[in-house]
């Protein structure tokens, strides 16, 4: 490896590195993360009502949609309510993996730091890592909330596969990594701006079968929604946590998100890869 290129990826570790690895994950995530998150309160207020708000206003919504709730609810099989609340649980879930890594590191440039992370002994990827790791257990908790607010206030029935919700989210999270790493490479390579994330914390709403199933979309842009795992994520999902569903009747959309993680994981650490090394050799890593 060329000198003052270093691999932004933590190595393997044997099981002797794998008690060190839980370590530092146990530190980032709950005394770095849990501990300095929940020591701002007001933060912590306006984080959960954020999570919540947008629930309340699409049942207002779907309230307000009556016989057009029922007709989209008799093409998904679920109630309306249940639809949109599955969606929203996990689509912000989804958004805010796809953001989080770009997000740590547009963090690190605004503080100053972000050279010091690359250029430092310690291996930078696992520095990246490890400061996300939270990120990824709030937005667990986030998904929990809406789906708890869903089942407690808005009248939710839950036929719940737990095997099938546990896969299902593992791999959505997962098929999602290539995409954040993507994410991740826009945000050094242009400081500001990065069209992954917006895409996929806006558009996805519309695209994905987030509060309406993709077959109500035109037939010219359905093939938008079948791009991206988050479409079969939600139907797997929804399969697990209102249906009952086992892994084998959801077994087509496992298989696809784990076909697109094969596909984008390489493809999103060769970019990530080459920004970080183009950034370096262009002196441009501190700047934003």
């Amino acid at each position: 490896m060329a000198a003052g290129r270093t691999n932004p990826l933590p190595r393997a570790a044997g099981p002797g590195g794998l008690r060190a690895i839980l370590r530092k994950a146990y530190l980032f995530t709950y005394l770095r993360g849990w501990l300095v998150w929940s020591s701002y309160r007001a933060q912590v207020g306006l984080t959960i009502v954020g999570w919540l708000v947008p629930v309340f206003v699409f049942f207002l919504v779907a309230v307000f949609l009556g016989a057009a709730g029922s007709s989209i609810s008799a093409l998904d099989g679920s109630s309306y309510i249940a639809f949109f609340v599955v969606g929203l649980a996990f689509q912000g879930f989804v958004s805010n993996l796809v953001g989080m890594l770009a997000q740590r590191i547009r963090s690190e440039q605004m503080m100053g730091t972000l050279e010091l992370v690359f250029l430092s002994p310690t291996n930078p990827g696992a520095v990246l890592i490890y400061s996300s790791l939270f990120g990824v257990v709030l937005n667990l908790f986030s998904a929990v909330a809406i789906m708890g607010v869903g089942v407690g206030l808005l009248g939710v029935q839950l036929s719940l596969n737990l095997p099938t919700v546990i896969v299902a989210t593992i791999l959505l999270a997962v098929s999602s990594t290539g995409l954040s790493l993507v994410a991740a490479a826009f945000i050094l390579w242009t400081k500001q701006g990065n069209p992954v994330a917006l895409f996929f914390s806006t558009f996805t709403q519309f695209f994905a079968g987030v509060l309406f199933p993709v077959a109500v979309l035109p037939a010219s842009i359905q093939w938008l929604a079948y791009s991206i795992p988050l479409t079969f994520g939600l139907d797997a999902l929804r399969s697990g946590l209102l249906a009952g569903g086992s892994l084998v009747s959801v077994a087509p959309s496992l298989a696809y998100m784990a076909l697109y993680a094969l596909i984008t994981i390489p493809v999103g650490l060769l970019l990530f890869r080459w920004v970080l090394n183009r950034t370096k050799d262009e002196g441009t890593i501190a700047t934003y």
